[in-house]
């Protein structure tokens, strides 16, 4: 009876440390979500002192139409069409690299790899220069192919791929390649309609690289009909002045739209990662 009530104790301490960790993560985004429907003066005065209200959503849309009227919506629709471009050439691109370290073998093939993988852990900032020189050399500087073609293959997606099509049974694949269909119409036909799983968590997360991506958007597409979204959140807090209901309304939208894809896509995103399918 003891052994019990302490194990009842003890679920309801880990749900309440639980709860403690949700209310301590969701509080400053709640606030910032409130305080994105409110102005200025209302948000200082409601936090010096700290008040209850400031975590009540106000019922002010100006923040929202301010930032609309300072480019937000054109960065958005700049983003949302590099982001959808990227995710359809990278799943083409990394899956049939991953196809091809999956099926074939050749001279050097675990070193080309290794360098693949490594090239994921390359900081940004150490290719910005020559990536930068090299959209200079070819005149792909401030245009949509600068943000684009560089943003294509990525080293984790071509791994997850490799790692799915292995598990593929080979038998499935030769039985195929015996009734006549090229290695093409092998991945194509049989590989790409098995790899849902995969292709959406790899779909999802080439959109939030890019969605979330600054660094090499401020360099290669300066110009303000090119900005992308972060830039544009970068803008607001140094060329204007510090409006922050207007950053707070863009930092929600701008947070928001990954969030319900990850929400919709969940199972498949920790299916194309952990290599388990998600019930």
């Amino acid at each position: 009876m003891i052994t019990h009530i302490n194990k009842n104790w003890s679920i309801y301490a880990w749900y309440l440390i639980i709860v403690i960790g949700l209310i301590i993560t969701i509080a400053p985004f709640w606030w910032a979500l409130s305080s994105s429907f409110k102005d200025n003066v209302t948000i200082f005065a409601e936090v010096a002192p700290f008040s209850f209200w400031s975590m009540v959503p106000g019922t002010s849309l100006d923040p929202y139409y301010g930032i609309f009227q300072k480019g937000f919506g054109k960065a958005m629709i700049n983003t949302f069409f590099v982001s959808v471009v990227s995710v359809i050439g990278g799943i083409v691109i990394n899956s049939m690299a991953g196809f091809a370290f999956a099926q074939f073998r050749f001279k050097g093939d675990n070193i080309m790899f290794g360098f693949i993988l490594l090239s994921f852990a390359v900081p940004a900032d150490a290719i910005a220069i020559p990536l930068f020189k090299m959209m200079r050399q070819i005149g792909w500087f401030d245009t949509y192919y600068a943000l684009i073609i560089p943003m294509l293959a990525n080293g984790i997606i071509i791994f997850l791929f490799r790692q799915f099509f292995m598990g593929i049974p080979k038998e499935l694949m030769e039985a195929a390649r015996v009734d006549g269909l090229s290695w093409f119409g092998v991945y194509w036909k049989i590989c790409m309609p098995l790899s849902r799983p995969v292709t959406l968590g790899a779909g999802l997360l080439l959109f939030v690289f890019q969605w979330e991506s600054f660094l090499w958007p401020l360099i290669a597409a300066p110009s303000p009909d090119l900005h992308l979204i972060q830039v544009v959140l970068a803008r607001f807090s140094t060329e204007y002045a510090p409006i922050w209901n207007q950053q707070f309304a863009a930092s929600t939208i701008a947070g928001l739209l990954p969030l319900i894809f990850i929400y919709m896509f969940q199972k498949q995103f920790v299916s194309a990662l952990t290599g388990v399918e998600q019930k």
